[in-house]
């Protein structure tokens, strides 16, 4: 039975894999790629040194850089020119949405949040410059800290920060509002000012004279006295209730708490995952020695330079006791000579040298590892991280997250030939071939002279300028040496033969640029018999990084099913939209979106119009339908420079069009259906009336209703209002005869009274009279009763 291995002896076989790995060191196929960077760069340095010779060339023909800058930008346009590089294609009818969805949604993470534009153009650079381009894509779960501050926060505002779970509070102070402190003293003033005027109002009132009353005797006054001043006194301006209110309000608007406003520093810790894609320089991957592709390599490495900080936000715990790590990566020739050409310090050591440990750099290798860790006699891919002596990480995986493009392929070998490969023999043979042309021109303009020593002026032999007089004592003192002169003919033919056979190398001519001026005189066909040739050549670079596009694209798939376990609201071309990725579950097969194998832009144009002809024909037939001609239409967009051909034509999965008119029917069957449809008309005219009568009835019922019961409210209110107003005329009735009699009561008694005091009077009078000359007392007395009893007669009609 297998036996497990320990954690020792797991880092010990990374350890060995790795040293044993293509890349670890300065190996043929870091000097390979080594030599690419400098004839790229264009330095005199290497196979293109100028000889150690003072006053000789050092040109350097710059045939690998052109060559590779004039073939990206096409490169870069067949990939990245419109809107999605690959396409997911359903494997069920009902897939056909969530495909579609599906293909946004990469297309979108790589362009968008990856800046794929970036990632792919240094991609295909690496592959075209170093053999192999490397991308790394993973689902990157590290967490992000970021300090933010907000100032000035009311109290929904801050609730709304601190709901989010990203957040954590770390300061905070608050203090009352300016603002909402102004406007309460505005408003208490105002409400003071209301409050003073209406109290001014009350005590205008109240100091008003009053109007005198009417002489109207209250009940039990007597006659003659004044009026009884109101039972109910004017309020105080106090009780008004308008002053009453104000005041509530002034209360309300002080017992409130003042408003406050927040300053607040904060943490913002992201966490969660991303799709991450990042490129790996050539120098920092490693592979098996045996391998033939990454998914069935027994070993393949990153090995790649990290902050302390940036491991410990990866999640690894025992950073701090890394010791003895490899920092023979930091020394790599391919790496000092890709760097030098910015920094020449490239060589030393970038360890910080301040006191932040957490910027300290550690060199680590992420393995991927093919080994029976569990001891169970079945090996498995696992992922190792090793840094110095310390094992951060051993975890099993079902892929390894690296890809990986050529332009040329190898049979049977995982690095394959670059274009730089192709056109390095051509530049080292032009770069002599102009070196030599250049040093014999300098040789013809400065050549080499004898001199009869003591017969010459040295100083004028050595100062060499137009027109200049050398001294001599004798004719024939001074004399150039014989050379030979050079052939510039032969020397400018043997330049074209080189680039022809540059361009036969790498496939790229110049008629493909655009920029050759004997072009114009060939004919049209053998212009576009070349071209073509070079686009093919070109159009199989694309077909081999179409298939690393493909897998990666697969992967990313792959991975946002697996990891992201939530919808993402995001913005695609039908709109917002939400994105779930665990309802596909790598359920799609991916195809690649590229214009390959069709020639230039101008053939791929033509070809588009003439299958737009072709469509437009077999359309009355049947054969083409509105969604080919709307793909074909928005591919002749795109290849016009549009990006979007929505602005031109509409999708007609989008925008049905409407059904096509029928034929004509038959004449009898026509009038067939006039008969049918005057027999329906009527019977529908018919019914309609019927309807209309059965609805004018049912209104008419209504409204009389209607009016019945407005007549019974109007009598109820009727008689209701009569018999309130008999009520209110008894009420009045009966007050009238009460205070009727209350006024013949009073005069009944001031009549008695008054009598009664005629009758004192008499007796007065006439026990005076009797003390007087006898005079007829019976007519005094008839006399003085009559006007007396006139005068009460008389007042008690002014009473009544």
């Amino acid at each position: 039975m297998a036996k497990a291995l320990s954690q020792d002896e797991l880092k010990a076989l990374v350890q060995t894999e790795m040293r044993q790995s293509l890349g670890y060191s300065s190996s043929r196929l870091s000097q390979a790629r080594q030599k690419a960077e400098y004839y790229y760069l264009g330095l005199a340095v290497g196979d293109l040194s100028p000889p150690e010779v003072d006053g000789r060339s050092s040109v350097v023909s710059t045939d690998v850089r052109d060559t590779i800058e004039s073939m990206l930008p096409q490169l870069m346009l067949t990939f990245c020119g419109g809107d999605s590089i690959v396409e997911f294609e359903p494997q069920n009818p009902d897939d056909e949405a969530r495909a579609k969805a599906a293909t946004e949604y990469i297309n979108y993470l790589f362009f968008k949040k990856n800046n794929g534009h970036k990632i792919a153009y240094v991609w295909m650079k690496d592959a075209l410059l170093q053999k192999n381009g490397i991308v790394k894509v993973w689902w990157d779960t590290r967490f992000e800290e970021a300090k933010e501050e907000y100032n000035g926060l009311n109290q929904i505002e801050l609730a709304q920060i601190l709901d989010d779970p990203e957040i954590e509070v770390i300061a905070q102070q608050a203090y009352p509002d300016e603002d909402d402190a102004k406007q309460r003293q505005e408003a208490v003033e105002q409400i003071n000012l209301q409050i003073s005027q209406q109290m001014q109002q009350a005590m205008q009132v109240q100091q008003a004279p009053q109007a005198p009353q009417a002489n109207v005797q209250q009940p039990g006054q007597p006659p003659g006295q004044p009026n009884m001043p109101p039972a109910n006194p004017p309020a105080s301006p106090q009780a008004n209730p308008a002053v009453q209110q104000l005041q509530a309000q002034l209360q309300q608007i002080q017992s409130q708490p003042p408003e406050m406003l927040y300053d607040i520093t904060c943490k913002r810790v992201k966490t969660g995952g991303k799709i991450q894609i990042d490129n790996v320089p050539p120098e920092e991957f490693l592979i098996a020695r045996n391998a033939k592709d990454i998914q069935t390599a027994k070993f393949v490495g990153h090995r790649v330079q990290r902050t302390v900080s940036e491991l410990k936000s990866m999640g690894y715990k025992n950073v701090d006791n890394i010791s003895g790590e490899d920092q023979g990566q930091a020394l790599n020739l391919e790496r000092i000579q890709r760097l030098s050409w910015n920094d020449e310090n490239a060589y030393l050591s970038d360890e910080v040298t301040n006191a932040d440990d957490s910027q300290r750099k550690i060199w680590i290798t992420e393995a991927y590892v093919r080994c029976d860790f569990d001891g169970d006699g079945i090996s498995e891919l696992r992922k190792v991280t090793v840094a110095g002596n310390e094992l951060l990480d051993n975890e099993e995986v079902d892929f390894i997250p690296f890809v990986d493009i050529t332009p040329v392929p190898l049979p049977h070998t995982f690095f394959g030939l670059s274009i730089a490969d192709l056109a390095m023999e051509s530049q080292k043979t032009k770069t002599s071939i102009l070196r030599s042309q250049l040093d014999n021109l300098y040789l013809n303009v400065n050549g080499r002279y004898y001199a009869v020593e003591g017969q010459v002026n040295l100083d004028d032999l050595l100062t060499s300028r137009p027109g200049g007089v050398v001294r001599i004592k004798q004719p024939g003192a001074v004399g150039r040496l014989d050379q030979a002169q050079g052939n510039t003919g032969e020397a400018m033919g043997l330049l074209d033969y080189i680039q022809q056979d540059l361009e036969n190398k790498t496939g790229w001519t110049r008629y493909s640029q655009g920029n050759d001026s004997d072009g114009l005189n060939q004919t049209a066909q053998g212009m576009n018999i070349i071209t073509n040739k070079a686009d093919m050549r070109l159009d199989l670079i694309s077909r081999n990084f179409a298939e690393g596009f493909t897998e990666l694209f697969k992967l990313v798939l792959k991975l946002i099913c697996q990891h992201q376990d939530k919808k993402a609201q995001v913005r695609l071309s039908n709109g917002w939209v939400d994105i779930d990725p665990r309802e596909w579950r790598n359920q799609f097969d991916v195809s690649i979106n590229v214009g390959i194998g069709l020639g230039n832009k101008d053939q791929k144009v033509n070809h588009l119009m003439a299958l737009l002809a072709q469509q437009e024909k077999v359309f009355p037939l049947g054969i083409a339908n509105p969604q080919g001609i709307y793909q074909s239409s928005s591919e002749l967009a795109r290849l016009l420079g549009f990006k979007n051909g929505d602005k031109f034509f509409s999708d007609p999965a989008k925008n049905p069009p409407a059904p096509p008119a029928p034929p004509p029917p038959d004449p009898v069957q026509m009038q067939m259906q006039a008969e049918q449809q005057k027999t329906q008309m009527q019977m529908q005219a018919s019914k309609e009336r019927h309807m209309m009568d059965m609805q004018m009835r049912e209104r008419e019922l209504q409204q009389e209703a209607m009016l019945r019961e407005r007549e019974l409210q109007l009598e109820a209110q009727k008689q209701q209002a009569q018999s309130q107003n008999d009520m209110q005329e008894r009420q009045h009735k009966a007050q009238l005869d009460a205070q009727l009699a209350q006024q013949r009561m009073e005069f009944d008694r001031w009549k008695a009274q008054l009598e009664a005091e005629t009758r004192m009077m008499v007796a007065r009078i006439a026990a005076e009279a009797k003390m007087q000359p006898q005079v007829q007392p019976d007519a005094c007395m008839e006399g003085l009763t009559a006007g007396m009893t006139d005068g009460l007669t008389g007042a008690n009609d002014e009473h009544i």
